[in-house]
Parts: C-alpha cells; structure tokens; sequence
C-alpha cells in the first residue's frame, strides 16, 4: 500500500490528472449501460417503453445508494488509516465492508419477491402494460442484486488501493459486455425489459470478476486472525462515512418517484417518458461528475489526515473552477442540441419532443448548481465531517424540494414540475458554499487527528 508518498508530495494539478481522469472514464463507462439500455428501450419499444423504464428509476437508484454507501464508507476510512499509518486497521475495514455488502445484497434479494406490488404502487395512475414491463425489469435487477452491487462496492476500494487505471479497465470489460448483450436480447430476442436487465447483471458480474482479478494477491488481505474481529462500531462507522451518499441516491429516488406521481396527475404518460428521456440525457453529466468528485477524494481525505491543509484547499478550488466550467459546457450543449439528443432516445414522436425539448430548457439552468452541491456534500464526507453532509443532503430535500413540490405545480402546472429541480439545487448550492466557505475560512480543515498544520493560515 505505497500510495503515501505521492498523495503527499505529488502536485495536485497532476494527482487530480491521474485520479480524477479514470475515474471520470469509469464512471462514464459504468453508466454507459443505462444510456444504451434508454437508447435500446426508446427505439425498440417506443414511449411505453421510456415510461416503463422511468417508473423503475428509483428502484435502481436505491440499490445504488445502497452501492454507495458500503463502498464511499469503507473506502474513505481505508484511505484515512492507510494515511494514518495503520495499515492493519485498514484491511480490517475492508473485511467488514464486505460483511455489509452481503448483508445489505441479501435484503435486497428478499424484494424481488415484492416487485409485483411495489410497481403497482410506483406505476398507479398508467396503464397495465407499462406496470408489467417495469415489474419485469425490477424483478430480475432486485433477483440479481449482489451482482448489481458488487462492483459499485468493489470498484471505489480498488481506486483507494492505488489502481484508478485498473478499475478503469473492469468498467470498461463490463460495460462492453452489457452493450453486446443489450442489442442481443433486446433487437434479436424480443426480451424487452428482462433483456435489457438479465444484460445489466451479466455486465456487472463480468466487471466484477475483472477487479477481483486485480485485487485478489494485493497485500490489503494479509490479515492477521486475531485482528479480524467483530466490532458494532466499526460497522457504524462504515455506515456512517458513507451515509451522505446514500441520503443523496435516496433523495434522488424520492425526487423520481414524486415527481413520475406529478407528472401522471397533472399531465399524461408522455410526461413521464420526457422525463425519462432527460433524465437518460443527464445520465453522462452526472457520471462525469460523481466520477470527478469521486477521483478527488482519496487527494482531500488524504491530506486533510496527515493535516496538510493548503493542499486541501487547492483541491477545492480546482475542483470548484473544473465543475462549474464542465457544468457550463453542458447546459450549453443541452441548449443548442435539444432535437438531435431527444432523437436518440425516441422514435420521432412530435409531441414527445415538443414536451421533452420544453423540459429541457427548465432543467439545464441546474447543473452548474448541482455540481456544485455533489462536491461539497463529498468533501464533508471525506474530512470525517458527516453530519455537514447529511444535513446538507437532507436540506434539499426538506427545506426546498418539499415547499417547491406543494407550491410550483399548483402555479405553472407541468412546467412547475420540471423547475423544482432547478430551484432546489440553487438553493441547496448557496447554502453548500457558505457552509464550505465557513469550513475553510475558520480553519477547520488543517486538523485531523490531534495533528496540526504548520501554518493554520495557510
């Protein structure tokens, strides 16, 4: 585990080029598979399709936010006791972050079983077909959910261990895999939506099985017997670090489903595929982003542990100027391009694309601000300041999505359902940056450990 050195001496412009860059590419690669799925779905099935997939959204994003928040837990007290020195206290974590990853698998197993009813309720208000394809789906997502997991888990401790290339390569093994089997089962066998998810699952077993491959002789698994023991708090630590993530993912979730709800009352199915169509389109942004933030925070955990605090702060500010520049660049394509994107996902439908394209114009004005609010949310949570993050993640939710939600629709109808994103992530972004501003201004980041920093002025 000789990551030490260069995460402490290396310049941060080129740790950010060497962590930030593949992860970025994995990130993208690792999501490349819902973008197909969506692009597969909308030409073969048509609207029904998009709407049926879109209902299964916050399933998915649950069984992420699980993914997440085993994996981002485990890594960033990994990363925090390599720093720290304590190498064995580090293989430990990584032994009862896999307990949790089995646990957590095994009840997500158990809701395959609930699929029926749970799309009944998701999918109330649309027609029956939609609700089969959707049932389809989950089943065999939730059937297969310790595959699904296993590399969301697998991938984060692997670029911790100092292999951001390596976990670069099982994304790409995987997602190529999914593509393949995707037009396979989709185009060529007519499987519909238990195509499209037995191809996920296989894609994700393979890139599983391509990081095993690269960790299985690391040193991180020469643990000794005696140290191998179970401790409750360690398992609520792993919970705890990562519980940021996971309120994020399930934040997102509620957004999915409240809004599929609003979308069927106020509006029509089409809404709901429209919705689903953007949200397929912003898929990339949000891989490139959670892939940026997620390259930067071995850098920030790092030296935030041995209190290096103006290499902390660098990677802030770099971070800061690379989001809202990459975020910029994107709502600019989305503005320009809004016919050419929609296109992939549908089969020309007019008015899809009329309302698709509408929708579009209200939602892009908030990447910038959510960028800015999946970097801020990751840098609390890897300075061991979770209960920042959380009340970050949770104020989106409850002091903006929630007031928006009774206010926007009664004003605007269907236009008011897409500006309730946009609204929330400005609010919650003005919020993030007096908070990291303060963070930063008091000098709180240059202790770590009961170490100070040279200079707390720095």
């Amino acid at each position: 585990m000789n990551i030490d050195k260069h995460l402490e001496e290396k310049s941060i412009p080129a740790l950010l080029w060497l962590y930030a860059r593949p992860s970025m590419f994995a990130s993208l690669i690792t999501g490349l598979y819902g973008i197909i799925d969506g692009i597969f779905i909308g030409q073969k099935l048509g609207p029904a399709g998009i709407a049926a997939i879109t209902l299964a959204f916050p399933i998915t994003s649950l069984l992420i936010g699980i993914g997440v928040l085993i994996s981002i837990g485990t890594s960033i007290l990994i990363n925090k006791n390599i720093a720290s020195g304590n190498h064995e206290m580090a293989r430990t974590y990584i032994f009862k972050g896999i307990n949790l990853f089995f646990l957590f698998s095994f009840i997500t197993t158990i809701g395959a079983f609930f699929a029926p009813q749970i799309m009944s309720i998701l999918g109330k208000g649309t027609n029956a077909y939609i609700v089969d394809l959707s049932q389809s789906f989950i089943s065999v997502l939730l059937f297969g959910s310790v595959i699904y997991l296993a590399p969301i888990f697998l991938n984060d401790i692997l670029k911790n261990l100092g292999k951001p290339r390596e976990a670069m390569f099982a994304m790409i093994a995987g997602t190529i895999t999914n593509i393949i089997l995707d037009y396979i089962f989709i185009f060529i066998f007519n499987m519909e939506l238990v195509g499209a998810a037995i191809a996920t699952i296989t894609g994700q077993l393979v890139a599983s099985l391509v990081i095993f491959l690269f960790i299985r002789k690391h040193s991180i698994w020469k643990i000794k017997r005696n140290k191998y023991h179970l401790k409750y708090m360690s398992y609520l630590n792993i919970i705890k670090t990562g519980f940021t993530s996971f309120i994020i993912q399930v934040s997102t979730m509620l957004i999915l489903v409240i809004h599929n709800r609003l979308f069927l009352q106020y509006g029509h199915e089409l809404y709901v595929s429209s919705f689903g169509i953007i949200g397929y389109a912003l898929t990339a942004f949000w891989l490139l982003i959670n892939g940026f933030v997620s390259g930067s925070q071995p850098i920030i955990s790092f030296n935030h542990a041995i209190a290096s605090g103006h290499r902390v702060r660098k990677t802030v500010k770099i971070s800061f100027v690379f989001i809202i520049g990459f975020s910029t660049f994107f709502s600019l394509l989305f503005y320009i391009f809004p016919e050419q994107i929609i296109s992939i996902f549908s089969q020309h439908d007019p008015q899809l694309y009329n309302i698709t394209k509408r929708g579009f114009y209200l939602v892009m004005y908030a990447l910038p601000f959510a960028g800015i609010n999946v970097l801020v949310a990751m840098y609390f949570q890897s300075i061991g300041k979770s209960k920042t993050s959380i009340f970050l993640a949770v104020s989106r939710v409850v002091f903006f999505m929630l007031p928006l939600i009774l206010i926007l629709p009664k004003m605007f109808g269907v236009n008011g359902i897409y500006l309730i994103v946009p609204f929330s992530e400005v609010g919650t972004a003005i919020l993030s940056i007096l908070f990291i501003k303060h963070n930063l201004d008091k000098g709180k980041v240059y202790l770590s450990s009961g170490r100070l920093n040279e200079n707390k002025n720095t």
